[in-house]
């Protein structure tokens, strides 16, 4: 029981931190958001939400520009697209 609050508490701060920045980081910087598909595929919440800038790694896979927290992650997604693409 012990443990399942441990891991209830801790899914809800990851929730309530939203994109790991403060709510006065969030109101000042108004740069768009995106998905990194591969962090969501491996439940790695800490990178899922982006910030976009010039310099954000991404990809164009059918028409559609898939981001990117790291080069790694788009070199990942680059090996099979189809596993992380998500489904419609």
């Amino acid at each position: 029981m012990k443990r399942l609050f441990t891991v209830s508490a801790a899914a809800l701060v990851l929730l309530v931190q939203g994109c790991a920045t403060s709510p006065a980081e969030r109101t000042q910087d108004l740069r768009p958001t995106e998905t990194c598909y591969v962090c969501k595929h491996n439940n790695d919440l800490a990178c899922v939400c982006i910030k976009v800038k010039e310099t954000t790694p991404r990809t164009e896979l059918h028409g559609r520009t898939y981001y990117f927290c790291s080069e790694d992650c788009r070199a990942t997604f680059l090996k099979n697209p189809e596993k992380y693409v998500p489904k419609e």
